[in-house]
């Protein structure tokens, strides 16, 4: 065989051979992509800031022993400040009220003092005394009312103790800090400040706002074996009394009474 013809060869076959590996690089491209390869296609985020949601508080503490006080009118030793009152009914400490006798035309007083906390947005709650149904009001011609009182200002001036069981003697609200655009829910102004004293049935849906997240109340009660004929709480001569003996010795229990607070959502200035 000549060169020539060699050489022809040669020439025919390289093609043969590129030809073979372009298809063999076409079918293992073929390969992958049936391999499940996905294509990206376009997305955005941005990231937001949070924010923490944290509870608030509802609670009422004790702040004092219960005392109990002879704040009878007419009595000379009637000189001492009733609890943390104003000081406008005097009276002086009885240190064992069970060995302690009412007599017709006596006043007692049971001074409470505790301490409030309500810390929350749209936050009510009901000043109340739990055990009212439980009263024993077994004495003849005895009278019950109530005070109440922020620090020596007066928010309830006396007024007649409530029957019911759930009934209120005050509302409080939260203060209006931190609400942002929520508008201030009390309807009496803000205790210590711009707060009037009620009395009467107007007490009983009178909401005072808390100036702090924390508020120190005395809730006062009388009791008066007496019934009062001019709406001053004070005993006069005048004033209407028992005078027969058929309750002697009977008692009326405080004991069960308790100063509560309690949310509600119906009262205050923005609740519907």
């Amino acid at each position: 065989m000549s060169e020539m013809n060699r050489d022809q060869i040669i020439v025919i076959s390289e093609p043969k051979k590129r030809r073979r590996g372009l298809l063999w690089v076409a079918a293992g491209a073929a390969a992958l992509l049936a391999g499940g390869s996905t294509f990206a296609l376009w997305s955005a985020s941005d990231t937001f800031s949070g924010g923490t949601i944290t509870a608030g508080d509802l609670n009422i503490e004790q702040l004092e022993d219960t005392s109990f006080w002879d704040v009878s009118n007419d009595r000379k030793d009637a000189t001492a400040t009733v609890g943390a009152t104003d000081g406008s009914q005097l009276g002086h400490q009885i240190d064992d009220v069970n060995a302690w006798r009412i007599a017709p035309g006596d006043k007692l007083a049971a001074s409470f003092e505790a301490t409030a906390t309500l810390d929350g947005d749209n936050l009510v709650a009901r000043v109340g005394i739990d055990g009212l149904d439980k009263l024993t009001n077994t004495i003849t011609g005895m009278n019950y009312s109530y005070e109440v009182y922020y620090g020596d200002k007066l928010l309830v001036s006396e007024t007649a103790l409530p029957t019911s069981a759930d009934a209120p003697l005050l509302y409080l609200s939260a203060p209006a800090t931190g609400q942002a655009s929520g508008s201030e829910d009390a309807k009496n102004g803000i205790l210590g400040s711009t707060a009037t004293a009620v009395t009467g049935t107007a007490a009983q849906s009178a909401v005072f706002g808390m100036p702090a997240t924390t508020a120190e109340l005395n809730v006062v009660i009388y009791a008066s074996f007496y019934e009062d004929q001019n709406a001053d709480f004070r005993y006069q001569d005048t004033d209407v009394t028992v005078t027969d003996r058929t309750d002697v010795s009977l008692a009326d229990t405080l004991g069960d009474l308790t100063v509560s607070l309690s949310q509600v959502r119906d009262t205050g200035a923005q609740f519907n």
